[in-house]
């Protein structure tokens, strides 16, 4: 018989470490209401197939069809580009239940609208960085239980 063992767990109460939190006598924390799913990625928008749009399927080899098809192509590129960037704020919204002992300008930062409204720059930051933490597998190991008898 086997026995499944846990040997490291990720914590729901993370101090990050960016902007050198972490060293802080009183860091900030930020409490997981849960961790994602091994395949959630929360991705801004879905990759798009140009060949299953109706300009391909209506295309009549003409200039102003040419036209529309090339910048057709263009604006499903930038929307693929954008589709493999990580929401932030869904992430945060869907995992995070709040922050403890963060401040920004005099004003205590403890929930996801709060932490959305700091500089974006900072916000990208912290959550990268909670995301990254975030999928980090827990890990675990198999023994063997010996069956007497």
């Amino acid at each position: 018989m086997s026995i499944l063992k846990s040997i490291y767990q990720k914590e729901k109460t993370y101090i990050f470490k960016s902007f050198d939190n972490d060293k802080s006598e009183n860091p900030a924390k930020v409490i997981f209401k849960r961790f994602p799913f091994a395949d959630e990625l929360f991705p801004i928008a879905n990759q798009k197939n140009i060949l299953e749009s109706s300009l391909v399927k209506n295309f009549d080899n003409s200039q102003k069809s040419k036209e529309k098809l090339v910048e057709h192509i263009i604006n499903i590129m930038i929307e693929n580009i954008t589709a493999n960037r990580i929401d932030y704020e869904l992430f945060l919204k869907e995992c995070i239940n709040n922050f403890e002992d963060l401040i920004f300008n005099e004003k205590e930062i403890k929930t996801i609208n709060d932490f959305l409204e700091l500089p974006q720059s900072a916000v990208h930051k912290i959550a990268s960085e909670l995301y990254l933490y975030s999928k980090i597998e827990d890990e675990f190991t198999i023994e063997e239980k010996k069956i007497l008898k």
